[in-house]
């Protein structure tokens, strides 16, 4: 598996977007149209993809403070328990760190305890909820790097 910088334009990882956010809407109980929103102009995209084909992707959003903010990370089921989840843990850290950034901040949900499982065995520990999820009773932050 590869996993390499993408733009926000690749039709592929719009699909893998389309497909993590369908995962979401089921597994929350959201409305049926929800969208993720929109991240800044400055964020990078990676592509995880095997023989051709997307099968994970991620986000690295600067933040403020040496911190950046991964969001976006998806794998597709036929990918999951690959290492490609890993594999973009890894690359992400490695973009935040080129990008001048001392420490990774995510937020994921409860009801994702796969995702829990990942970061915790990544080395990320679990934070108080960061805004603007310090009031979502659903988020579950972590954190890797500074203190």
């Amino acid at each position: 598996m590869d996993i390499e910088p993408c733009e926000t334009t690749d039709p592929a990882l719009h699909t893998l977007v389309a497909a993590m956010t369908a995962e979401l809407v089921a597994v929350y109980g959201l409305p049926p149209d929800a969208r993720p929103s929109p991240l800044p102009p400055r964020t990078h995209y990676l592509m995880g993809t095997g023989d051709g084909v997307a099968l994970g992707c991620c986000a690295v959003q600067p933040e403020v403070q040496g911190w950046c903010l991964r969001n976006r990370m998806y794998v597709a089921p036929p990918a999951r328990g690959s290492g490609l989840a890993a594999a973009l843990v890894a690359a992400a850290e490695d973009v935040a760190r080129r990008g001048g950034a001392t420490g990774m901040r995510l937020e994921t949900g409860l009801r994702q305890p796969a995702a829990m499982r990942l970061y915790a065995r990544e080395g990320y520990r679990r934070v108080a909820a960061f805004p603007p999820h310090e009031n979502d009773p659903e988020s579950v932050c972590y954190q890797s790097g500074q203190k």
